[in-house]
Order: C-alpha cells, then sequence, then structure tokens
C-alpha cells in the first residue's frame, strides 16, 4: 500500500446521513416565514427553484400561513426569490445547512428571501452634494 492509501484507510468514512429539508420562504425582512419540510427522497431530484415553487403553490394553509404567503406574493410582485444573497438555483443541498432540534434531531435548513427591490425615496436632503 502507498502512503496515500494507509492515510485514507485510517480516516473514518463520512456517512453521508439522509436528512429531511426544511425550506422557509421568508417575505422581506420578516423574522418567520413559510416553512415546509420535504422527507429525504422527496427533494433530492429538484431544484430548489421548483421546491421553492411547490411550496407558494400549497392551499391547504393555516390563516397565519396564509397571511405569510400574502406578503410574499406583494415581495414577489417585482421582486424575486434569494437564498444567501444570490438568486435561487441549482440544488437545495448547494445551499443547505445542517441544523438540530432541542431534541437532537438534524436537518438541512435552507432560508429563502422574498425580496422586492425599494421604491422611492426621499431623495437627497437640501443642502447634499
Amino acid at each position: 500500500m502507498t502512503v496515500t492509501q494507509l492515510e485514507k484507510a485510517k480516516r473514518p468514512e463520512k456517512r453521508r446521513e439522509r436528512l429531511p429539508l426544511v425550506l422557509e420562504i421568508l417575505p422581506g425582512q420578516a423574522a418567520e416565514g413559510l416553512v415546509v419540510v420535504f422527507e429525504p427522497g422527496d427533494y433530492e431530484h429538484l431544484s430548489l427553484k421548483e421546491l421553492a415553487e411547490d411550496a407558494l403553490s400549497r392551499r391547504n394553509l393555516s390563516i397565519e400561513e396564509q397571511m405569510i404567503l400574502e406578503d410574499i406574493h406583494r415581495q414577489l410582485q417585482g421582486g424575486k426569490l434569494l437564498v444567501r444573497g444570490r438568486e435561487v438555483q441549482g440544488s437545495p443541498l448547494e445551499s443547505a445547512v445542517v441544523e438540530e432540534t432541542e431534541a437532537g434531531e438534524k436537518y438541512l435548513y435552507v432560508p429563502i428571501r422574498a425580496i422586492k427591490p425599494q421604491e422611492g425615496g426621499l431623495g437627497r436632503p437640501p443642502g447634499y452634494r
């Protein structure tokens, strides 16, 4: 065996866990958003954009979730979905971070913001150059 092969043999093999994916779409700068949980096997073959569209098309929502969804749709009128400062694209695993519940259960978390560009403004104050 070569030195490289021996080093690889000594390292513990990383096993990729199949974790649920928690997708949260937040309207603007809100602290709470629409949360959708995808079980392992339900999201791996879909893009992040497809998962977001699926989340936004859900109809069986509580009153609170419906209000959040309305806020999201308002933001998307002239706005866009962003994940980590970039437009939503690619695999959900590229943007996910592993988090853990208080009970110690791990899951993948992807926060998406529905951002509408700022409109209007007061302009420059008098005397500003």
